[in-house]
């Protein structure tokens, strides 16, 4: 069986998109949404779909995923304190806090489609400098590998992103030349 090749941010590549975003104040809505995707492992419909309640003073987002699988995610605190910005920061723009409303609204004031978050995205990765495209998935993408290499614990891996099947979540076993050389010097003696 071929490994299927996958599309991820390295850390590098992570922080310069969230620093890019960060250091505008054009970007609070996509800041939010691509720091919550790189958090969570949000798929990028489940993501459009939240409502304010969904977050709004949770420490864990309760996610209905494929095939109606409920997947319960931890927020860490600072995702927390960034939703509790994001939310102050809608009420200052007049944007419905009521627990039904959408998290992410588009330019005219509807729940943001797939199609303009795959464009934002596409923007803002080229503003801050990294080459390449990258789709929505490969936030989740990102956050698989990022899990994987810092856990080494392929369940958690596969628990976290609400994979049904382990052969799901093996994409993220990918090995880099540098994994291999670190495996190399560990073997001297």
């Amino acid at each position: 069986m071929k490994r299927q090749s996958i599309k991820y941010l390295n850390q590098d590549e992570k922080r310069k998109l969230l620093s890019t975003l960060a250091d505008r104040k054009s970007a609070a809505r996509s800041y939010m949404m691509y720091h919550l995707m790189l958090n969570t492992g949000l798929r990028l419909s489940e993501t459009i779909s939240l409502d304010v309640g969904n977050v709004q003073g949770k420490r864990t987002l309760t996610i209905p995923g494929k095939g109606d699988k409920i997947r319960d995610i931890p927020l860490n605190k600072t995702i927390r304190d960034h939703i509790a910005e994001y939310l102050a920061w809608k009420e200052s723009r007049g944007e419905s806090l009521e627990l039904d409303s959408p998290l992410f609204l588009s330019r005219n004031h509807r729940r943001i489609c797939k199609r303009a978050v795959q464009q934002d995205l596409k923007r803002w990765i080229h503003l801050s400098g990294i080459e390449g495209n990258y789709s929505p998935h490969a936030l989740r993408h990102t956050v698989g590998t990022e899990l994987l290499n810092k856990t080494k614990n392929i369940r958690l891996v596969q628990e976290f992103l609400g994979h049904a099947d382990i052969s799901t979540t093996m994409i993220y076993t990918h090995v880099t030349r540098d994994q291999i050389a670190e495996a190399a010097e560990s073997l001297s003696s």
